[in-house]
């Protein structure tokens, strides 16, 4: 069984992750027959993700929200702003011209569809670097004592959060 990832190593990861996205990548050029050049395929075969931002806000980590039931409420609470359009670089025109109704003044994208039939809508928001770094701490903390726990094999079915399989968990 694999090691769990420190938080150190999944926040490198995370960086080099940032830092490749963060890179302008240059399409390469062909002739045609016609002697014009074109782009190389690919920028809508699936490669890529849909809900892209390039560029960075130094000393934030940026996230997409979904705008479902109390989220973005529950993300301000906890730090979270919303970004706008000025602050971040290569969001397509049809993201922030189509946020007529809340005056451009947050980065949205369209992102499926409520129970209700009506358009749900994902915001970008941001949060300090260092409170993001401190809650993945804290989380990383909680996964590891539940790590330790299954690999001494004290989890135990007293616990309305763990599912332990009738005979318990043994490790070999």
């Amino acid at each position: 069984m694999p090691r769990a990832l420190t938080i150190e190593e999944k926040r490198d990861r995370a960086n080099a992750t940032l830092a490749a996205l963060a890179t302008p990548a240059v399409a390469p050029v062909t002739p045609a027959a016609d002697g014009a050049t074109r782009r190389k395929k690919g920028t809508f075969n699936g490669t890529q993700g849909k809900l892209k931002v390039e560029g960075t806000i130094p000393g934030y980590h940026l996230h997409i929200l979904n705008d479902d039931r109390n989220r973005l409420q529950e993300a301000q609470d906890n730090g979270y702003e919303f970004v706008t359009p000025s602050e971040i670089k290569g969001v397509s025109e049809n993201v922030t011209s189509r946020n007529g109704d809340i005056g451009d003044s947050r980065v949205r994208f369209l992102v499926g569809t409520q129970e209700n039939g009506q358009p749900l809508h994902g915001y970008l928001m941001k949060i300090r670097q260092e409170w993001y770094d401190e809650d993945q701490a804290d989380l990383q903390r909680k996964n590891d004592q539940i790590d330790e726990s299954v690999r001494k094999g004290a989890v135990n079915g007293n616990n309305p959060h763990f599912y332990v399989p009738q005979g318990g968990i043994k490790l070999s």
